[in-house]
């Protein structure tokens, strides 16, 4: 497919015939034969990609890239490898890249999460130097923009998640091979180890629950007895998802139904939840006639408009009424309402149940409900501090047997038992077992007497 033409000097060219039939020369200069040999095997392996009209090997490619300028351009000259763009294009803005972005990945994300993504999209394009493209976002920045975070007076689990999403943004950037690094990943941010949620105590339930109306008393049952998030599963609960004879309630599960296998969780109908229900049931009913399956256990179709915005479900309309519900009972407002309820309940159930049982009923992760829910309560150190005798039978049983165990008293008749038959038998060897099983030991010691010795005592 090509030859090799010898001038005077040392100098050499590749003779070869293009796809559309003329004749074409590379001059190579003065170089070796064995140099001119394997450039001839070069310029034929292009030759045919042009023929085949495909890309050129990868091992020609990267001998292409490794070649001068000048032999690259001859190359060129011949229509064997197009021409590099000497004028690449300019890298995308930053700007244009988080729009990007936000199209790209947004459709499959639940509103409240689109919304703290642009309002994190929002900061970077405020702090970041303007019109600053992709590429040119270094380490400085980030470490700039971790600053104006602290400074912006966030709360430092607000500060942990911003950081985390844009973390995210330029693992993307690095996934299309935008960027070589992602300059966020060194920047480290502690999210907060105090738990926002409080407990709240029954004694402060009952009060409230004296000042509600049925609806009110549901859903503060809701929350308190059944530990269930409010709004969002509260207002999504129908008549046809409780099931009073079984004693168990089909619980939607709108915040995480986009989870593959979630969506319904079974709960059971806690006694104090029941209670409530039935009578608010017994309200619904209507000359006899029981609510339909499908009609909603809370029937305030105000609060679920209100309740459904843009970022999903939000919990601003009903804590305003709840606020006014507390005042009447002349209870203080403690820290997340809602959320709250949900850990008491949990904190409750996990001194009764296993963990996973009651993640299982109440809808999160173990490691979720060890790190937000589960709460250190006043009863908690109440019953650490109470002395044996005040304790609950079994309570009291348990304590003692730790007592023993720790002190070495033995009170029990079994445990005395045990502890004579170890008195008895002084010499049982318990390293040695199989001596111990194999025969008796006799008063001259471990050592067996010899068959010359007159009587059963050592001479010794």
């Amino acid at each position: 497919m090509a030859s090799i033409g010898n001038d005077a000097n040392g100098h050499h060219r590749i003779l070869f015939v293009a796809p559309e039939g003329k004749r074409k020369t590379v001059r190579l200069g003065k170089c070796s034969m064995k140099i001119a040999e394997g450039i001839k095997h070069r310029v034929e392996n292009l030759l045919s990609s042009c023929i085949a009209n495909r890309e050129p090997s990868r091992e020609d490619t990267v001998w292409l890239e490794g070649i001068g300028a000048d032999l690259r351009g001859k190359l060129e000259a011949v229509g064997l490898v197009e021409p590099l763009d000497i004028n690449p294009p300019t890298s995308i803005s930053l700007a244009d890249f988080l729009k990007g972005f936000m199209e790209r990945n947004g459709a499959s994300k639940k509103p409240a999460t689109r919304v703290v993504w642009q309002q994190v999209i929002n900061m970077l394009n405020r702090h970041m130097p303007k019109g600053i493209a992709l590429s040119e976002v270094t380490a400085g920045h980030a470490k700039n923009f971790h600053e104006k975070l602290k400074a912006s007076n966030l709360a430092s689990s607000t500060i942990h998640k911003r950081l985390g999403f844009t973390r995210q943004f330029f693992h993307d950037a690095v996934d299309w091979e935008l960027i070589e690094r992602n300059p966020f990943s060194r920047i480290k941010s502690q999210g907060s180890s105090l738990k926002s949620n409080v407990e709240v105590p029954m004694e402060q339930i009952e009060l409230i629950l004296a000042k509600c109306d049925t609806t009110w008393k549901a859903i503060v049952g809701l929350s308190r007895y059944g530990g269930v998030r409010c709004p969002s599963e509260t207002l999504s609960l129908t008549w046809g998802d409780i099931d009073f004879e079984l004693g168990r309630m089909s619980i939607p599960e709108p915040k995480v139904e986009h989870h593959e296998g979630r969506g319904v969780r079974l709960c059971p109908l806690f006694p104090e939840l029941r209670t409530i229900l039935e009578k608010l049931f017994e309200e619904a009913t209507v000359d006899g006639k029981y609510p339909s399956p499908e009609s909603f256990v809370i029937d305030k179709p105000a609060y679920r408009a209100a309740a459904m915005r843009e970022g999903g479900w939000a919990n601003a309309n009903l804590r305003t009424q709840f606020l006014k519900i507390l005042r009447r009972a002349g209870v203080a407002p403690w820290n997340r309402l809602f959320h709250s309820m949900r850990a008491s309940r949990q904190t409750e159930l996990e001194r009764d149940y296993p963990l996973h049982v009651v993640c299982a009923w109440l809808g999160n992760t173990e490691a979720v409900a060890k790190k937000s829910y589960l709460l250190v309560t006043d009863s908690d150190f109440e019953r650490a501090i109470q002395k044996p005798d005040e304790k609950s039978g079994a309570q009291r049983g348990a304590l003692e047997g730790k007592i023993r165990v720790k002190s070495g008293v033995v009170s029990s008749r079994t445990e005395s038992h045990e502890q004579e038959k170890t008195l008895v038998n002084p010499r049982k060897n318990v390293t040695f077992p199989a001596i111990y099983e194999g025969f008796q030991v006799e008063d001259n010691g471990l050592e067996p007497m010899t068959s010359c010795m007159p009587c059963k005592r050592s001479p010794n």
